[in-house]
């Protein structure tokens, strides 16, 4: 009698714990599954903002102006993860991925978008709500591109030349104070000074002195970098980091090399048309030149880049 109520016992509890096993497989195989769902979603999402990113861009392009001014905005923090490819002309990887609410901080980022057609400067690794987005051209000394920066952070500007004070207030950029540094976290970028700063700019003019920073260096402390510029690619060396900033240069001093060869080609075609150019022999000169030209000494084209510039000036049948 004893053991039988043993043997019903034991019965028992086996089915209880084989309802417990199978409930909890269950539930295992509902998360893990509502999960996949979420992160398909998610991937798509995150790909969709990548796509914007680029889309979004477009109108933000300087084009004829001398820079212009936008925003992108999130719902929640987003990294926008910036990697370039310098092989000849090159692109922009654009990738998003957002902050996680439940294990790693963020989730793995959705599908990489490739954006050949534009320079984007930025850090490789960014986040934020908010993404401010300006572009300004670049001249080598012909039109070569608008330059994209875009930044989540803050920055204030010391001691900046008023021609820099009246362009950033102007265009009302809101993450860049000028010389009044209200916010505790932003980035100081220090023009005339260069004790507590986290980045100095030095620059200096050429001939005509339009501008105080034809060309320069733009030394960021935390890093130990020193990057070197002309132009509006003071904007660049500040708003990237040296990877990015390096790339996107190779890239543009590609394109400059190939402008100069259809530029070369188009003194054949003015001459058949009763408009001769002397340039033909200064853009075979400056071609040779940007081959040898790095984005460390891309600074000593100042030079001849003026001189070209000034030739073309001089033409009666301006190239550009």
């Amino acid at each position: 009698m004893t053991m039988r109520k043993i043997v019903k016992k034991g019965q028992f509890n086996f089915a209880w714990l084989f309802a417990i096993l199978a409930g909890a497989a269950i539930l295992f195989l509902a998360i893990f599954g509502a999960m996949k769902t979420g992160d398909t979603a998610r991937f798509q999402t995150d790909t969709q903002v990548a796509k914007q990113i680029s889309i979004l861009t477009d109108p933000l392009q300087a084009g004829f102006s001398e820079g212009s001014f936008g925003s992108i905005s999130f719902k929640k923090e987003t990294r926008v993860n910036n990697i370039c490819f310098s092989d000849e002309f090159g692109k922009n990887d654009i990738s998003v991925s957002t902050k996680s609410e439940v294990g790693e901080e963020w989730n793995l980022p959705g599908a990489t978008i490739s954006i050949h057609n534009k320079y984007i400067f930025s850090k490789e690794r960014s986040s934020g709500l908010d993404y401010y987005v300006l572009s300004k051209p670049f001249n080598l000394p012909y039109k070569v591109a608008d330059l994209i920066f875009m930044i989540s952070e803050n920055y204030c500007f010391t001691g900046a030349p008023e021609e820099i004070e009246t362009e950033i207030l102007g265009l009302g950029i809101p993450n860049i104070e000028i010389n009044n540094c209200t916010v505790s976290d932003s980035i100081k970028v220090c023009f005339s000074s260069t004790s507590n700063c986290d980045i100095v700019v030095s620059g200096s003019c050429y001939t005509n002195c339009d501008s105080l920073y034809d060309k320069g260096t733009v030394i960021k402390k935390d890093s130990n970098e020193d990057v070197n510029f002309v132009g509006n690619l003071m904007y660049a060396a500040i708003f990237s980091d040296k990877r990015n900033y390096d790339c996107n240069v190779k890239r543009l001093l590609y394109r400059t090399k190939k402008i100069a060869r259809e530029l070369s080609e188009k003194t054949a075609i003015m001459s058949t048309r009763g408009c001769t150019s002397s340039l033909n022999s200064d853009l075979v000169i400056w071609e040779s030149m940007l081959n040898s030209t790095t984005p460390d000494t891309i600074d000593n084209l100042l030079g001849d880049l003026e001189e070209l510039e000034n030739k073309n000036y001089r033409e009666q049948c301006n190239l550009w």
